[in-house]
Formats: structure tokens, C-alpha cells, sequence
């Protein structure tokens, strides 16, 4: 039966509907897709419910061996800190829309996928996690995948982050020019390579604060910064809180 309403009233009788109806009741369309992985994760960035499709993938039966896991738990390292970094920019109110995005499954067989993620927010409006979909586009290893083709320059981060990198050593490792390596660099990860290592950098020292009692100032040094003022500026952009102001909060 056609409705007589305004546009305004079918927007209200629309939302009075999903309110009547069960929590997460369209997650439910995910479970009967094989290629659409689904998602929803806490403001930890710690599962709370996947689809069947995202079991499989990573190896899992039930719902319940995933509750609680962060992407840490799940894949390498290299990736975790990309998906991480992704995660922190819906905390912070981002909508990420068709991102082009490396996953890897259980074996470690890495592939293409294209990922929406959108923030979940209580009925105060405050974001108390995130929850998204990722889609398979690509099912053989045949094509070089963006991932492996800077896999060389990812491990340089990884193992010298606490160093001085240099650009130009980045571009070297995947032998491209430096004008090159930046623009294919920024095009795939959305970032550039000084971005890049900043965010892992802030990631290191996020979890040294956490999970150890060095000083602050010996954090700055293994984790790659001139000194601890250089730490705390830019840890203030990217927190939001000073590095003993963030040790404080999950001491």
C-alpha cells in the first residue's frame, strides 16, 4: 500500500521500524554471502561478531574463538598496524568507502579486497567502535598485489623504525625512483611514506607506554624520535594526549 507521508514522516516511520527491530538484524544478509566479510569490532579494536564468510577465512568454527581478538591476533604484524591505523581514523568520526586493502587468510595467502568501514555510535552519539565489510576481489596470487610489490619496504619499517629512514633507501629496496615510490606509495596505502613511518612509530611507543615501564624518554629513543619533546608534539596530533597523560589512562 502506497504511503501517504511526507518525506520527513517516512523518515521517522523508517527509523521507529529499525528501532523494533533486533539489534544487528541486517548483519544477518552477511551471513549468507561467501565473498563479503563481515565485521564489527569495539572501540579496543577487539572482535564482537563476524560473519560465517569471516570465519572461514581465518580459520575458525564459532563465533566465540573470535570475540575478544584483535586484528593482532590474527594476521602478520605489517598488516595489523595498516588496519589499526585505518580503525583509529573511525574512532576519530571518518567514514573509510572503497578501500583498496590487503588481507590475508589463514594460510597466509594475501589477496585484494575492497573495504567500507563506518564508526558505531551509542544512542548519545558517541562512537563506541566500528563496523565493516571487505570483499574479495581477487582470488588467485597470479597479479602482483600492491602489498607484495612494497612488502620489501614495509619490513625496512618494521625492523628500523627506531632509526633514521631515509626516502630514498625506501625507493631503492623496490627500485624505483624516489618521485615514483611517493606517488605509488601515497596511491595505494593513502598516506605517504613519512606519514607512514610516524604512524608506526606513534603505534610502537603506544604499546611500550602500555605494556612496559621504560621512561618516557627512552621510549622516544627506541621508537625512532629526536628526543622526547619531538615524541610528545606528535604524539599530541595523533592522540590527542600526552605520552604520560596516555600511560596514565591505562595504568
Amino acid at each position: 500500500m502506497y504511503m501517504r507521508m511526507s518525506d520527513t514522516e517516512k523518515i521517522q516511520y523508517a527509523k521507529d521500524f529499525l528501532d523494533k527491530a533486533e539489534p544487528f538484524c541486517v548483519s544477518q544478509l552477511f551471513e549468507y554471502m561467501s565473498d563479503v566479510y563481515f565485521f564489527v569490532k569495539d572501540r579496543e579494536g577487539r572482535f564482537i561478531k563476524v560473519n560465517q564468510a569471516f570465519l572461514k577465512l581465518f580459520g575458525y568454527e564459532k563465533l566465540e574463538q573470535v570475540i575478544g581478538l584483535t586484528d593482532y591476533d590474527m594476521v602478520s604484524h605489517e598488516l595489523a598496524v595498516l588496519y589499526e591505523m585505518d580503525d583509529e581514523r573511525i574512532f576519530a568520526g571518518e567514514k573509510i568507502c572503497e578501500l583498496s586493502e590487503p588481507v590475508s587468510s589463514e594460510e597466509g595467502i594475501i589477496s585484494m579486497h575492497i573495504s567500507t568501514k563506518l564508526p558505531v555510535k551509542d544512542k548519545e552519539g558517541n562512537i563506541i567502535g566500528l563496523i565493516g565489510m571487505t570483499r574479495d576481489t581477487l582470488k588467485t596470487l597470479d597479479e602482483l598485489s600492491p602489498l607484495q610489490e612494497f612488502q620489501a619496504v614495509l619490513d625496512i619499517i618494521e625492523k628500523d623504525y627506531g632509526k633514521t629512514i631515509k626516502i630514498d633507501d625506501l625507493a631503492k629496496a623496490v627500485c624505483m625512483s624516489s618521485s615514483t615510490f611517493l606517488r605509488r606509495f601515497k596511491n595505494q596505502f593513502g598516506i605517504t611514506p613519512s606519514n607512514y613511518i610516524k604512524q608506526v612509530r606513534y603505534k610502537m611507543a603506544s604499546r611500550l607506554l602500555i605494556e612496559s615501564s621504560v621512561s618516557i624518554s627512552e621510549v622516544s629513543y627506541k621508537c625512532g624520535f629526536a628526543d622526547q619533546s619531538h615524541m610528545t608534539r606528535e604524539f599530541k596530533k595523533l592522540a590527542g594526549l600526552t605520552p604520560k597523560a596516555y600511560r596514565d589512562k591505562f595504568s
